[in-house]
């Protein structure tokens, strides 16, 4: 008999329990040999974080099939291009307009195999807030068979009926869908026009104290699948492609950029020249403005034009927080003859952050409208600068220092 547990709203934001872990777990079990998604918003980073299980999956003579969904610009160009390249068959599902207010949008992944199955149905879209940090609910059901082939019957017959709402993918679709402007694109910088409750509503009051809900970040992209698109190379596969949309900038589709910082005494803070390389687009690169230099006779650095807003926060070794800057123009310059990428911060920042080790962590995150990032820099000591320590899974070059600093992408 069919086996039920079930996903609590608050299980993915504690990290107790994450769509994401479920996968990698079936991915890499004996006891399955097809995979089948059916999902209405599909993104890079989760895929790229399930690389290197669906890879030996597929090495293995086992299958993926997917429908994904391209309703509200909900799904990537990215990620129909990581499912053309490594998945076994993609369908491209689309509601059309003459049809009403109808979005396809279900979320459905079915593991199978001769005697065993397990479905995950519920509210986890194929991203990262789908699958590791949002507030979501899954229904698991595990099934025996053949003792549950009649509830099995029903789980395969949800793909046949999604395909007929599909066509399926290929290069020449994937033009198509680019042309129509109905994709997202992970390479261009997106200003979300939806923006998320902050400590103040559009009114200027003060929203009511809901209860506190300790969060655990999402797991750091691997770095093999970041070293294989920032240097234009794949994962194992039969046949060489890009990720990217046009050929043009490399992108990660990260969310955050976790990195341990030392501001200087004129308030830069240098940023990773190699971070910027991964994910070009997080940065906003390249560049459309220039610096004015004091001299004539001092070169002209590429600046990002305008400055990005920010909300700035600094939390000390309890958490708690010590300084704010709600809207800060954060002054963005790389400087050429250095290949370094620099950010200027307020002088009280710089005071009450130390420069030496252990580093003090930045979170720098993309925010909604009118923001571009929200950042926290996280001093050692707090249980967040713990947890964000974790995914920091690459190292930047030391300059000299005793120890190097390091860096990761959520």
């Amino acid at each position: 008999m069919a086996r039920i547990s079930f996903q609590r709203p608050t299980d993915q934001p504690r990290g107790t329990k994450r769509l994401l872990h479920e996968l990698k777990a079936n991915l890499i079990s004996t006891y399955f040999d097809e995979l089948r998604l059916i999902v209405g918003f599909a993104k890079l980073s989760p895929l790229l974080k399930l690389s290197e299980q669906i890879v030996a999956w597929r090495s293995g003579g086992r299958v993926v099939r997917a429908v994904l969904g391209v309703d509200q610009r909900g799904t990537s160009v990215q990620a129909l291009q990581f499912a053309l390249e490594h998945l076994t068959e993609t369908y491209v599902a689309h509601v059309p307009s003459w049809a009403g207010d109808v979005t396809f949008h279900p979320k459905v992944y079915l593991f199978m195999g001769p005697t065993k199955a397990v479905a995950y149905i519920g509210s986890n879209n194929l991203t990262v807030g789908g699958t590791e940090t949002n507030a979501e609910t899954f229904t698991k059901l595990e099934l025996e068979l053949p003792a549950d082939e009649v509830l099995y019957r029903d789980l395969t017959a949800l793909w046949d009926d999604a395909v007929q709402a599909a066509l399926r993918l290929n290069r020449r679709l994937l033009r198509r869908l680019i042309a129509a402007d109905v994709l997202l694109d992970e390479s261009v910088v997106q200003r979300r026009t939806r923006s998320r409750a902050r400590d103040e509503d559009r009114t200027g009051g003060i929203l009511p104290q809901f209860p506190a809900l300790v969060t655990v970040p999402a797991s750091p992209i691997p770095r093999s699948a970041i070293r294989g698109i920032a240097h234009g190379r794949r994962l194992p596969q039969r046949r060489r492609r890009t990720f990217t949309a046009r050929g043009t900038t490399p992108t990660l589709g990260a969310e955050a950029l976790v990195m341990q910082i030392t501001p200087h005494r004129n308030g830069e803070v240098f940023l990773s020249k190699a971070a910027m390389d991964q994910d070009p687009a997080f940065f906003g690169w390249p560049f459309t403005g220039r610096t004015v230099p004091k001299m004539s006779t001092n070169p002209s650095y590429p600046q990002r034009e305008p400055d990005p807003v920010v909300d700035l926060k600094v939390r000390d070794d309890t958490g708690s927080l010590i300084l704010r800057y709600p809207a800060l123009n954060l002054n963005t310059v790389f400087y050429a003859r250095k290949s370094e990428i620099r950010v200027t911060v307020p002088p009280d920042v710089v005071r009450a952050v130390p420069s030496r080790p252990p580093y003090p962590i930045m979170v720098m995150r993309q925010a909604s409208e009118p923001l571009d990032y929200d950042i926290e820099i996280h001093l050692p000591g707090s249980p967040e600068y713990d947890a964000y320590l974790q995914l920091c899974n690459q190292q930047m070059p030391s300059g000299g220092s005793r120890v190097a600093r390091r860096f990761g992408w959520v």
